[in-house]
Protein backbone atom coordinates (compact mmCIF):
# COMPACT_ATOMS: atom_id res chain seq x y z
CA UNK A 1 0.00 0.00 0.00
CA UNK A 2 3.08 2.61 0.72
CA UNK A 3 5.31 4.09 -1.11
CA UNK A 4 8.95 4.97 -0.30
CA UNK A 5 10.03 7.14 3.01
CA UNK A 6 11.29 10.55 2.83
CA UNK A 7 14.92 10.43 4.22
CA UNK A 8 13.86 13.28 6.79
CA UNK A 9 12.00 10.47 8.41
CA UNK A 10 14.92 7.72 8.24
CA UNK A 11 15.25 7.55 11.77
CA UNK A 12 11.73 6.53 12.92
CA UNK A 13 11.29 4.48 10.11
CA UNK A 14 11.11 0.92 12.17
CA UNK A 15 7.99 2.75 13.98
CA UNK A 16 6.54 3.97 10.63
CA UNK A 17 6.74 0.36 9.19
CA UNK A 18 5.37 -0.85 12.61
CA UNK A 19 2.42 1.78 12.33
CA UNK A 20 1.49 1.16 8.50
CA UNK A 21 1.50 -2.77 9.01
CA UNK A 22 -0.99 -2.52 11.50
CA UNK A 23 -2.76 0.05 9.39
CA UNK A 24 -3.13 -2.81 6.72
CA UNK A 25 -3.95 -5.75 10.03
CA UNK A 26 -6.70 -4.01 10.50
CA UNK A 27 -8.37 -2.84 7.59
CA UNK A 28 -10.53 -5.26 5.57
CA UNK A 29 -9.06 -6.25 2.45
CA UNK A 30 -11.26 -4.38 0.00
CA UNK A 31 -10.87 -1.14 2.81
CA UNK A 32 -6.89 -1.21 2.12
CA UNK A 33 -8.21 -1.66 -1.94
CA UNK A 34 -10.24 1.45 -1.20
CA UNK A 35 -7.19 3.52 0.01
CA UNK A 36 -4.94 2.91 -2.97
CA UNK A 37 -7.75 3.62 -5.13
CA UNK A 38 -9.09 7.54 -4.45
CA UNK A 39 -5.15 8.08 -2.83
CA UNK A 40 -3.32 7.43 -5.48
CA UNK A 41 0.09 9.18 -3.86
CA UNK A 42 2.17 7.65 -0.74
CA UNK A 43 2.98 11.63 0.25
CA UNK A 44 3.69 13.42 2.75
CA UNK A 45 0.25 14.23 4.00
CA UNK A 46 -0.02 10.34 4.78
CA UNK A 47 3.14 10.29 6.30
CA UNK A 48 3.13 13.22 8.64
CA UNK A 49 0.53 12.45 11.31
CA UNK A 50 2.12 9.67 12.20
CA UNK A 51 5.43 10.68 12.17
CA UNK A 52 4.88 14.07 14.20
CA UNK A 53 3.41 11.65 16.62
CA UNK A 54 6.90 9.22 16.51
CA UNK A 55 9.34 11.92 16.47
CA UNK A 56 7.39 13.41 19.39
CA UNK A 57 7.76 10.10 21.41
CA UNK A 58 11.69 9.50 20.32
CA UNK A 59 12.27 13.26 22.05
CA UNK A 60 11.88 10.90 25.21
CA UNK A 61 13.59 8.24 23.76
CA UNK A 62 10.56 6.03 23.18
CA UNK A 63 9.08 6.25 20.00
CA UNK A 64 7.99 1.97 20.18
CA UNK A 65 5.18 2.75 22.33
CA UNK A 66 3.72 5.77 20.43
CA UNK A 67 2.91 3.38 17.41
CA UNK A 68 -0.31 2.54 18.88
CA UNK A 69 -1.61 6.34 19.14
CA UNK A 70 0.24 7.43 15.74
CA UNK A 71 -2.10 4.67 14.06
CA UNK A 72 -4.96 6.02 15.62
CA UNK A 73 -4.20 10.30 14.25
CA UNK A 74 -3.25 8.51 11.22
CA UNK A 75 -7.00 7.13 11.58
CA UNK A 76 -8.23 10.52 12.10
CA UNK A 77 -6.47 12.01 8.70
CA UNK A 78 -7.90 9.48 6.69
CA UNK A 79 -11.30 9.35 7.35
CA UNK A 80 -11.17 13.38 7.19
CA UNK A 81 -9.28 13.61 3.78
CA UNK A 82 -11.92 10.69 2.60
CA UNK A 83 -14.67 13.01 3.60
CA UNK A 84 -13.20 16.20 1.79
CA UNK A 85 -12.68 14.01 -1.64
CA UNK A 86 -16.16 14.73 -2.55
CA UNK A 87 -15.43 17.80 -4.88
CA UNK A 88 -13.37 15.55 -6.64
CA UNK A 89 -15.77 12.66 -7.03
CA UNK A 90 -18.47 12.41 -9.69
CA UNK A 91 -21.59 9.81 -9.97
CA UNK A 92 -21.96 6.74 -7.39
CA UNK A 93 -18.44 6.83 -5.79
CA UNK A 94 -19.47 9.54 -3.91
CA UNK A 95 -21.77 7.36 -1.63
CA UNK A 96 -19.01 5.07 -1.64
CA UNK A 97 -16.14 8.23 0.00
CA UNK A 98 -18.73 9.19 2.21
CA UNK A 99 -19.16 5.43 3.62
CA UNK A 100 -15.35 4.12 3.72
CA UNK A 101 -14.78 8.07 5.77
CA UNK A 102 -17.34 6.80 7.96
CA UNK A 103 -15.70 3.22 8.42
CA UNK A 104 -12.25 4.62 9.09
CA UNK A 105 -13.84 6.55 12.06
CA UNK A 106 -15.53 3.77 13.27
CA UNK A 107 -11.76 1.61 13.16
CA UNK A 108 -10.68 4.18 15.23
CA UNK A 109 -13.64 3.71 17.71
CA UNK A 110 -13.20 -0.08 17.68
CA UNK A 111 -9.28 0.36 18.13
CA UNK A 112 -9.90 2.95 21.47
CA UNK A 113 -11.95 0.16 22.96
CA UNK A 114 -9.91 -2.92 21.89
CA UNK A 115 -6.47 -1.42 22.79
CA UNK A 116 -8.17 -0.33 26.67
CA UNK A 117 -7.72 2.95 25.12
CA UNK A 118 -11.22 4.71 25.61
CA UNK A 119 -10.03 7.24 27.65
CA UNK A 120 -8.93 9.25 24.66
CA UNK A 121 -12.40 8.84 23.32
CA UNK A 122 -13.61 12.58 24.57
CA UNK A 123 -10.29 13.56 23.03
CA UNK A 124 -10.56 12.15 19.69
CA UNK A 125 -14.45 13.39 19.55
CA UNK A 126 -13.03 16.94 20.45
CA UNK A 127 -10.71 16.93 17.99
CA UNK A 128 -12.76 15.60 15.28
CA UNK A 129 -15.33 18.56 16.32
CA UNK A 130 -12.50 21.15 15.82
CA UNK A 131 -11.30 19.74 12.64
CA UNK A 132 -15.02 19.50 10.72
CA UNK A 133 -15.30 23.33 11.78
CA UNK A 134 -12.78 24.73 10.81
CA UNK A 135 -13.14 22.94 7.34
CA UNK A 136 -16.87 24.27 7.56
CA UNK A 137 -15.79 27.56 8.40
CA UNK A 138 -13.01 27.60 5.38
CA UNK A 139 -15.47 26.43 3.20
CA UNK A 140 -18.03 29.29 3.80
CA UNK A 141 -15.54 31.68 3.49
CA UNK A 142 -14.39 30.28 -0.30
CA UNK A 143 -18.21 29.68 -0.64
CA UNK A 144 -18.90 33.51 0.09
CA UNK A 145 -15.89 34.49 -1.71
CA UNK A 146 -14.92 36.70 1.65
CA UNK A 147 -11.33 37.46 2.50
CA UNK A 148 -11.07 37.01 6.32
CA UNK A 149 -8.41 38.93 8.07
CA UNK A 150 -5.18 37.78 9.49
CA UNK A 151 -6.78 36.94 12.79
CA UNK A 152 -10.30 34.74 11.67
CA UNK A 153 -7.77 32.61 9.17
CA UNK A 154 -5.35 31.82 12.43
CA UNK A 155 -8.46 30.40 14.09
CA UNK A 156 -9.59 28.35 11.43
CA UNK A 157 -6.05 26.95 10.16
CA UNK A 158 -6.17 26.55 14.33
CA UNK A 159 -8.96 23.98 14.42
CA UNK A 160 -8.25 22.71 10.92
CA UNK A 161 -4.72 21.79 11.44
CA UNK A 162 -3.13 23.18 14.78
CA UNK A 163 -5.14 21.29 17.25
CA UNK A 164 -4.57 18.08 15.23
CA UNK A 165 -0.72 18.40 14.69
CA UNK A 166 -1.17 19.61 18.78
CA UNK A 167 -2.74 16.32 19.36
CA UNK A 168 0.21 14.36 17.43
CA UNK A 169 2.86 16.22 19.25
CA UNK A 170 1.21 15.91 22.54
CA UNK A 171 0.22 12.49 22.19
CA UNK A 172 3.30 11.10 21.08
CA UNK A 173 5.62 12.50 24.20
CA UNK A 174 2.85 11.50 26.78
CA UNK A 175 2.93 8.19 25.52
CA UNK A 176 6.80 8.27 25.92
CA UNK A 177 6.64 9.28 29.46
CA UNK A 178 7.02 12.84 29.24
CA UNK A 179 6.02 15.28 31.69
CA UNK A 180 3.09 17.62 31.69
CA UNK A 181 4.94 20.82 30.77
CA UNK A 182 6.87 19.12 28.20
CA UNK A 183 3.98 17.76 26.69
CA UNK A 184 2.42 20.92 26.95
CA UNK A 185 5.41 22.78 25.27
CA UNK A 186 4.97 20.21 22.29
CA UNK A 187 1.28 20.87 22.01
CA UNK A 188 1.72 24.37 21.66
CA UNK A 189 4.25 23.70 18.90
CA UNK A 190 1.90 21.76 17.21
CA UNK A 191 -0.40 23.88 16.99
CA UNK A 192 1.80 27.17 15.58
CA UNK A 193 3.39 24.51 12.79
CA UNK A 194 -0.78 23.74 11.59
CA UNK A 195 -1.29 27.19 11.08
CA UNK A 196 1.94 27.48 9.58
CA UNK A 197 1.37 24.17 7.42
CA UNK A 198 -2.30 25.30 6.73
CA UNK A 199 -1.57 28.91 5.56
CA UNK A 200 0.85 27.27 3.19
CA UNK A 201 -1.07 24.62 1.74
CA UNK A 202 -4.24 27.56 1.46
CA UNK A 203 -1.50 30.14 -0.32
CA UNK A 204 -1.33 32.54 1.89
CA UNK A 205 2.22 33.96 1.16
CA UNK A 206 5.29 32.56 2.91
CA UNK A 207 5.36 35.90 5.15
CA UNK A 208 2.36 34.34 6.90
CA UNK A 209 3.69 30.92 7.41
CA UNK A 210 7.00 31.37 7.61
CA UNK A 211 5.67 33.56 10.79
CA UNK A 212 4.08 30.54 12.65
CA UNK A 213 7.23 27.99 11.62
CA UNK A 214 9.49 30.54 13.64
CA UNK A 215 6.82 30.44 16.09
CA UNK A 216 6.51 26.67 16.42
CA UNK A 217 10.26 26.19 16.39
CA UNK A 218 10.86 28.81 18.87
CA UNK A 219 9.02 26.60 21.07
CA UNK A 220 10.43 23.10 20.18
CA UNK A 221 13.69 24.69 20.66
CA UNK A 222 12.77 25.51 24.27
CA UNK A 223 12.91 22.17 25.46
CA UNK A 224 15.86 20.75 27.36
CA UNK A 225 18.98 21.24 25.07
CA UNK A 226 19.35 17.20 26.02
CA UNK A 227 16.58 16.58 23.91
CA UNK A 228 17.58 15.58 20.13
CA UNK A 229 15.01 17.99 18.43
CA UNK A 230 16.84 18.37 14.69
CA UNK A 231 14.85 15.65 12.90
CA UNK A 232 11.01 17.12 14.00
CA UNK A 233 12.36 20.81 13.21
CA UNK A 234 13.64 19.57 9.89
CA UNK A 235 10.40 17.79 9.20
CA UNK A 236 8.72 20.36 10.42
CA UNK A 237 9.97 22.56 7.71
CA UNK A 238 10.20 20.26 4.99
CA UNK A 239 6.18 19.60 5.21
CA UNK A 240 5.62 23.48 5.42
CA UNK A 241 8.29 24.28 2.14
CA UNK A 242 6.53 21.96 0.04
CA UNK A 243 3.03 20.25 2.03
CA UNK A 244 1.01 19.83 -1.58
CA UNK A 245 3.90 19.35 -3.76
CA UNK A 246 5.70 16.76 -2.11
CA UNK A 247 5.41 12.98 -3.72
CA UNK A 248 7.63 10.23 -3.02
CA UNK A 249 6.22 7.33 -5.08
CA UNK A 250 2.63 5.87 -5.98
CA UNK A 251 1.13 3.58 -3.80
CA UNK A 252 1.90 -0.23 -4.60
Amino acid sequence: MIGEYPVSVCHIQPELDAVFASLRANLHANGETLLGTYLPQFDVDLVAPPAFVLFSARLFNNPKCAVFPALFLLLVHLAMTFHHLLPQIRGRDRQLVILVGDYLYAHLFFLLCEHDCLFLLEKFAGLIKEMNEGAVLRGLLEHTSHSPDDAAMVTILSKQYGFFFAECCQLGCLFAGSKQSEAATLRQFGIKFGIAYGASEAGLGSEFSSLYLGQSLDLLNALPKAYDKDELGKFAQEMVAAPSSKRFRSMS
